[in-house]
């Protein structure tokens, strides 16, 4: 029968000595009878040095699928139909779980159980692994616990020992009976019988039970220490070594204690990982929600939605925006949007006559008739009276290019610095207004002085 390595893992290493046979499986019967006959089970089992009814049960486990298995004849069962591909790798898991040493990896190990935990006890590093508890096999290991199983030199040991102590029970009953004897032979002598000492001497040396004269008795040290003496020198190595092997369950419980280090642990480094993801959750949150706002906000506004649009659109499809704005003041509400729009975002010490110039085609469209001039001059009065006092002193250069890109005429202007209150449509406050006015008042003398020269030229 071919013979493969124990574990996957050592399946390519030519020299690996711990060996078992290649698993055989054939399917019988057919229908709703069918099954699995795991041939060769037992010399599995014996291989692994595991009860063979442990595999099957392993198998049942794994597959959802009841099994049998007979004692007797060592016919080992798995209902339904199953591969024996399917049926190496349960095999393999079983290996991993039941049989290898979890510290090194060696299938020398023994099942060892303590109560409600099952330990493998490795023979070759020593180490105590303890079983994973929550697979369905462990219930029917602590119901089946396995036979200990007594090697060859502990049998010899425990022969040895029996003949032992058989044999200092024959030196003691030997010399109970030659005590006896002296006592008779004593008792003889007292009745005054001549002689007979040397006749009984004669007969004590043909029966072979003559006394020594120091009465030299030769026995065996049965007391504990001795007999533990008498099993250090008969043990080899190798049995000293396994009598001598540390106290399971104390290794068990430190290695449990390790792990109970470890999942606590990991359980805290999972709950910061999980903090994290909250608070990067949390953040996320707040960023759409200003975003959200900030949309919301710019939805709302008209100056923002404006800026937007001219931003995009060209002069012609912005101007027809601007006519199409709701707001309150009419024409001279949707002048004070324009005028917000454009020179609201102007950075600060940049010129506002500069944007007015890049803008001139636009404002012009906005402004073909007084009326609209008069609003774009009241829009204007607002961006420096209320919206952007600090610039208030840029008025006279952006009227300026206002007269001088044709957008507003001469008269517009002077009609409209004559008129203080005229901001108040607008929201202008009187004193903003007055403010404004004072710092055009050099581009309106310059107008009425060139009004002036022309009125004497004719």
């Amino acid at each position: 029968m071919a013979a493969v390595n124990i574990g996957a893992d050592n399946a390519s290493d030519q020299f690996y000595r711990y060996k078992m046979p290649k698993l055989q499986a054939r399917i019988e019967g057919r229908g709703n009878g069918i099954k699995t006959n795991v041939v060769n089970n037992v010399e599995v089992a014996k291989a692994l040095e595991r009860p063979a009814d442990y595999i099957v049960k392993f198998y049942g486990c794994e597959l959802g699928a009841q099994t049998k298995f007979d004692k007797k004849t060592g016919t080992s069962i798995v209902n339904g139909a199953h591969d024996t591909g399917k049926l190496v790798e349960l095999l393999e898991g079983f290996i991993k779980k039941y049989v290898q040493c979890y510290s090194c990896g060696n299938p020398e190990t023994v099942v060892k159980v303590r109560k409600e935990n099952i330990f493998l006890k490795c023979k070759a590093c020593g180490a105590v692994s303890d079983v994973d508890a929550r697979h369905k096999l462990n219930t029917y290991i602590l119901k089946n616990p396995p036979e200990e199983k007594v090697s060859k030199a502990e049998k010899k040991l425990k022969k040895m020992e029996k003949e032992r102590m058989q044999d200092a029970a024959g030196e003691n009953l030997d010399k109970e009976d030659r005590k006896k004897k002296k006592d008779k032979k004593k008792k003889k002598k007292g009745e005054g019988e001549e002689g007979s000492g040397g006749g009984d001497d004669d007969e004590d040396n043909e029966n072979g039970n003559v006394d020594d004269g120091d009465e030299v008795v030769w026995m065996t040290d049965t007391s504990e220490a001795a007999a533990q003496a008498r099993a250090q020198e008969q043990l080899s190595s190798a049995m000293a070594a396994m009598v001598t092997q540390g106290n399971i369950e104390a290794e068990a419980e430190a290695k449990r204690k390790a792990e109970e280090k470890r999942a606590a642990e990991e359980a805290a480094a999972e709950a910061a990982a999980a903090e994290a993801r909250k608070a990067e959750q949390q953040a996320e949150a707040a960023r759409k929600a200003e975003a959200a706002a900030a949309a919301e906000a710019e939805a709302r506004n008209p100056v923002l939605r404006l800026r937007k649009l001219i931003a995009k659109q060209s002069g012609v499809a912005a101007a027809e925006a601007v006519r199409g704005l709701d707001v309150e003041g009419g024409l001279a509400g949707r002048m004070r949007v324009l005028y917000e729009a454009l020179f609201g975002d102007v950075e600060e010490g940049a010129k506002l006559a500069d944007r007015a110039s890049a803008h001139a085609a636009l404002l012009a469209a906005l402004a073909p008739d007084p009326a609209s001039q008069m609003a774009q001059l009241l829009g204007l009065e607002f961006l420096l009276g209320q919206a952007l006092p600090a610039r208030v002193k840029q008025v006279a250069l952006v009227l300026k290019v206002l007269y001088d890109e044709d957008v507003v005429e001469e008269d517009i202007i002077l009609a409209w610095h004559s008129k203080p209150a005229a901001g108040a449509v607008v929201g202008v406050a009187p004193a903003a207004g007055v403010a404004v006015r004072e710092a055009a008042r050099p581009l309106v003398a310059w107008l009425r002085e060139a009004e002036s020269d022309d009125s004497d030229e004719e």
